[in-house]
């Protein structure tokens, strides 16, 4: 009698244990076929596959961004010389050669000393390349055009554009020059807006080309703080 009363209880134990293995894989609910599987495998691996594809398409170059320059140095030389044609055997040793420019108009190289920095703002005469250098040393934009090729709307639209921006002082971009070119050889294009070391060349006044150009390179040269201030200062 014994025996079969443990046979019961064994009997009762595995029927419970079965009842609860039962309850358990109805909740988990049925496996997922293979064929799920894959397929749930394979729209994730096409996804990755497009993300990559936007960013890597997505993070194309800037063509408002210019091109950037050889960097020709950041040597001083004395002020009111011209180092894209030295005037003389003494020049040309002071610049560093009869030609030491590596980009027209030139984005790094000899330049004026800091005491012939220029005031920022519009110019209605061609100011000395080897001067605005400094310029753009500092952090500057400088905006270079050819009177011949830019007629009045497009250099009104310039005036304009640099002088709101000379005006914002230090709580913006003030650091810009316009200048009409008055060097030997002609600009590459009618317009022509340097940083240091970049250079983009324009047709037409495009404002919004130069404003992608200056939140590239803005400030972003070996003096970035260097003067002068803005107008008034």
């Amino acid at each position: 009698m014994a025996k079969r009363r443990t046979s019961g209880i064994q009997r009762r134990e595995r029927a419970s244990q079965e009842a609860l293995t039962r309850r358990l894989d109805q909740r988990s609910g049925p496996a997922l076929p293979d064929w799920r599987l894959l397929a749930i495998g394979g729209v994730l691996v096409v996804g990755v596959v497009i993300v990559i594809l936007v960013l890597i398409l997505g993070s194309g170059s800037n063509p408002d961004a210019g091109a950037i320059q050889p960097n020709d140095g950041q040597t001083h030389v004395s002020q009111g010389a011209d180092c894209r044609h030295p005037a003389n055997a003494n020049v040309q040793a002071e610049c560093g050669g009869a030609n030491p420019y590596s980009s027209l108009p030139a984005t790094s190289g000899p330049h004026w000393p800091p005491s012939a920095v220029a005031n920022w703002g519009v110019y209605s005469t061609p100011q000395p390349e080897t001067q605005l250098i400094h310029n753009l040393e500092h952090g500057g934009i400088v905006i270079w055009y050819d009177p011949e090729r830019v007629g009045a709307s497009d250099l009104d639209t310039l005036t304009q554009y640099v002088n709101s921006q000379v005006a914002s002082g230090i709580s913006g971009r003030f650091k810009f020059i316009l200048s009409p070119w008055g060097g030997q050889d002609a600009l590459p294009a009618p317009i022509v807006v340097t940083a240091w070391r970049y250079l983009l060349e324009l047709d037409a006044a495009d404002t919004s080309a130069i404003d992608e150009f200056t939140r590239a390179h803005y400030a972003r040269s070996p003096e970035p703080n260097g003067g002068p201030g803005p107008p008034g200062t």
